[in-house]
């Protein structure tokens, strides 16, 4: 029984091996194509590739990627927002010795508007599937003129009681990034960005012939990193989410920023959304006055509700 399921197994192989060398001469026939021609394909297909070889299945895989996205009509995104917030500010000076003199809250303290609106532009251009720039605006200036119930210090100069006053906060916000996305699709983003903000405050107290005030003024920047997500939840309904925070410390200046966005948008369109969003924004700058003496903190924060246009092309 043995010896025939033996026999049986060898003459099976035998007859596959038939089947095979018959079906590539089938083939060769047909084709006009040598047997050594067919080997030498398969050879061919089964190879590592070169390094040149991968570099130009690089840039090819990237053409492709860009040609979807130009044909998605989703390389370009230019974002209009107008936020209604609600805002939270606070300057502190400290004197020689680290001796506190001041911290005045500017809402509380010197009657400036809790609630502001304003308008936020945003712009994104997609490099490729993966990778793209995007830059953001925007600028807030609040004043108010009152008469101070009691004596004032700012920067040193002491406003009397009794005197007509007007104080200002003015904040100017630009940032530059980069972003990366570990998806492909044109319509979606999941990942993470690396941006720069430059952050221009200038706040202070304008007093009447009798009473000079003060000003401070920073112009700094501060670098953020954080994760971003985009995508569709229905043909018509988008989700946009970001989360960035960044510390940086330094002998004479330094700051914290953290930076929160929550959307919804509408799409009636393929090129265009309407959004609908919460915004929180805080930083926390400080700059060691040396000539001064005089060590000022600013902690600033606004959050609230926005509503916005999302085009994209």
């Amino acid at each position: 029984m043995q010896t025939i399921q033996l026999f049986k197994t060898l003459f099976l192989k035998v007859i596959l091996i038939l089947v095979l060398i018959l079906s590539t001469d089938f083939v060769c026939a047909n084709n006009n194509m040598p047997e050594s021609a067919i080997t030498d394909s398969i050879k061919h297909a089964n190879r590592k590739l070169t390094k040149s070889e991968k570099k130009e299945e690089k840039k090819k895989k990237k053409a492709e990627g860009v040609k979807q996205l130009k044909e998605s009509h989703a390389r370009f995104l230019i974002s209009y927002d107008y936020v209604f917030s609600k805002l939270k500010t606070r300057v502190t000076f400290n004197g020689p010795n680290k001796i506190l003199n001041l911290s005045l809250g500017l809402e509380d303290n010197l009657g400036l508007n809790r609630y502001a609106s304003f308008s936020s532009i945003a712009f994104v251009y997609r490099i490729t599937k993966h990778s793209g720039l995007y830059a953001n605006y925007y600028g807030i200036n609040r004043s108010k003129t009152f008469t101070a119930q009691e004596d004032l210090i700012f920067l040193g100069d002491t406003i009397p009681a009794g005197s007509s006053i007007n104080t200002y906060f003015d904040t100017h916000i630009v940032s530059a990034g980069y972003i990366y996305s570990a998806l492909t699709n044109p319509d979606a983003y999941l990942g993470f960005y690396a941006n720069l903000y430059v952050i221009f405050l200038k706040t202070g107290i304008e007093g009447n012939n009798e009473s000079r005030g003060g000003e401070l003024n920073y112009t700094m920047p501060l670098p953020n990193i954080g994760f971003v997500g985009s995508f569709k939840l229905t043909k018509w309904l988008l989700f946009h989410g970001a989360l960035g925070v960044f510390s940086l410390n330094t002998e004479n200046y330094g700051g914290l920023i953290y930076d929160l966005s929550i959307a919804l948008g509408i799409k009636p369109a393929k090129w265009v959304a309407i959004n609908l969003s919460y915004k929180e924004f805080n930083i926390r700058l400080y700059n060691n006055n040396i000539e001064q003496q005089i060590d000022a903190i600013v902690e600033y924060n606004f959050k609230g509700p926005a509503i916005g246009l999302i085009f994209k092309f």
